[in-house]
């Protein structure tokens, strides 16, 4: 340092060198602490899988002396390290037996050559594992087949160090086997058996190979006359080459086909359903279905549909028709509620809709609803007039027709009913009755002209002929009538011909006389014709009473009495 006390600059060269030492001291302990803790981790690390081995190889034991299979561990020279409790109860070696001996000791001479070369494949590495069936020699002298699975360790560096063998009892393998395999026999029978189908396995070329009867599908020909043979040696039919080319093809592809025929029998025709379909073992298996019943079904069913159609077409015309019917017509459920109206119904009652309207509420008096449920009950049906209210109240003169609907079991469904509005009915019969009152009238007129026939047959000469029995009620006609005859007519002179009545009693005769006299009163005199003996007779009684009645012996001459009397204006003369 330029200007400055050679001690002094000695003294700062000297203090910048115990620095740098000082930090370079620090760095060297920094780096010594990295490693430690360094050193500490890879130590925790280590503890940590020598516990999580020592854990591991706890749970191996653990595991291999818990298991149910037998197992057995062995050196790399095939001598016995340790065995589990199963081991020992499969073949009654205990491990102070066994250890430090060769499993050749106990394995059967005849099978060693099977097992070296797996186990040499083990020490290639060529196999991780190996299994194979071998005799073991137990503690009590007898000889068992086990079946062995074997596997061996290796160090770090490859080699054999152990090696492991799991053991099971052959024997009661094979049996637990060949139980299973009984038992899924069994089953496949029986799901067999219980298929109801006609069971046939067939070749290619279509020859019977096996067959399952059925017990509703009948075969048309014992097995001893088809099994072996083939199809189209057996039936020579058009149906069996088909059939054969069918089977044929199912058995090239592998897609199942089906197929359908039909066979007459005394009884009718049976019908049945073919499947063909192909095995595993390249055979076709074909399943043969009776179907009768179901094609009788499918006709009964289609039989059917086409009735329930018919009726379904004559239901839509029938409520077509009722929907355009001039009269009411309704339905009524037997809760009493209308299900069905038609237009004219509701246009009587005035108002809509009434389905779900109580009929009862529709009558004008609860007295009609009893009536009519009463004969309801009793007959089946009901006519007579009903009185309907409208929905305005006012009241609607009716004539119904109500009868019971029923299932086709015979027991009530519902309630039908037709009405018809008697409005312009009543009105017309009105007027017919009046119009029958003015012809009776007209008729009784016409009568009573006919019974009383007045004739005028010259100025101030009337003549009326009496035809029939006179009671009293035609007398009193009778002297009406004359009465107005003679004032009509100016009439002087009256003849009363009683030519045509058979006879004259009494009232009669007092009733000619009162005709008589009335007549006088008038201004005019009466003449009597037509007397015949018995009317003489029976008028002599009563001489005094007609005495004021001039008898004439005909009608001619008295009309010709009368004429001259109008000629000279004088009365007439007895003749």
């Amino acid at each position: 340092m330029r200007g400055c006390d050679p001690k002094q600059a000695q003294s700062a060269r000297w203090i910048i060198k115990d620095t740098k030492r000082a930090m370079e001291h620090r760095d060297e302990v920094e780096a010594l602490r990295a490693e430690v803790s360094a050193l500490r981790a890879e130590l925790a690390e280590a503890r940590t899988a020598r516990d999580r081995e020592r854990y591991l190889a706890a749970g191996y034991r653990e595991i291999f002396h818990g298991v149910p299979t037998a197992m057995v561990l062995t050196d790399g020279l095939g001598r016995f390290v340790d065995m589990n409790e199963a081991f020992v109860t499969l073949l009654g070696y205990t491990l102070d037996d066994l250890r430090g001996r060769s499993t050749d000791e106990i394995s059967h001479p005849d099978d060693l050559p099977v097992e070296r070369p797996l186990v040499a494949a083990l020490a290639r590495g060529t196999r991780s594992i190996v299994e194979f069936e071998k005799r073991y020699r137990r503690k009590d002298g007898t000889w068992m087949w086990a079946r062995q699975y074997t596997g061996v360790v290796r160090n770090e560096q490859g080699e054999i160090v152990a090696s492991y063998g799991a053991l099971k009892d052959a024997e009661e393998e094979l049996s637990t086997t060949v139980t299973s395999v009984r038992a899924v026999e069994a089953r496949n029978r029986a799901l067999l058996d219980a298929v109801p189908d006609l069971l046939f396995v067939m070749s290619r070329d279509a020859r019977f190979l096996d067959c399952k009867p059925a017990r509703d599908v009948p075969l048309l020909v014992a097995p001893a006359q088809f099994l072996g043979r083939r199809l189209v040696d057996v039936f020579n039919t058009d149906w069996s080459q088909r059939q054969a080319d069918v089977i044929r093809d199912v058995a090239e592809d592998g897609e199942p086909r089906m197929d359908g025929y039909s066979v007459d029998t005394p009884d009718g025709p049976m019908h049945f359903e073919a499947l063909y379909s192909r095995s595993s073992t390249g055979e076709v298996v074909v399943a043969i279905r009776d179907i009768t019943k179901r094609v009788q079904a499918e006709v009964e069913r289609d039989r059917l549909a086409r009735e329930v159609s018919a009726q379904v077409n004559e239901l839509r015309l029938w409520k077509a028709l009722a929907d355009r019917a001039p009269d009411g017509i309704s339905i009524v459920g037997l809760d009493g509620k209308l299900t069905y109206a038609n237009a004219a119904f509701e246009d009587m009652i005035g108002r809509g809709p009434l389905v779900g309207t109580n009929v009862a509420r529709l009558l004008a008096t609860s007295e009609e609803a009893q009536t009519i449920d009463a004969t309801l009950r009793a007959e089946g049906q009901y006519r007579g007039e009903l009185v309907l209210l409208r929905g305005d109240r006012s009241q609607l003169a009716t004539h119904g027709v109500l009868f019971v609907m029923t299932n086709e079991d015979g027991t009530p469904a519902s309630f039908g009913t037709i009405m018809r509005d008697r409005t312009e009915e009543r009105r017309a019969e009105e007027e017919r009755l009046l119009l029958r009152e003015k012809l009776i009238e007209a008729q009784r007129k016409l009568i009573e002209e006919l019974e009383t026939p007045i004739l005028p047959v010259a100025p101030g000469v009337l003549v009326m002929p009496l035809v029939g029995r006179v009671d009293s009620a035609r007398a009193e006609r009778l002297l009406g009538s004359l009465l107005a005859g003679t004032t009509a007519h100016g009439a002087r002179m009256v003849i009363l011909d009683i030519t045509g009545v058979p006879v004259v009693d009494a009232d009669v005769a007092e009733g000619l006389v009162r005709a008589a006299r009335a007549v006088r009163l008038l201004g005019a005199e009466t003449m009597l014709t037509g007397v015949g003996p018995l009317v003489a007779r029976q008028l002599v009684a009563h001489a005094e009473e007609v005495a004021v009645l001039r008898p004439c012996s005909t009608l001619e001459r008295a009309v010709s009495i009368a004429l001259g009397m109008s000629r000279r204006g004088g009365g007439p003369k007895a003749s």
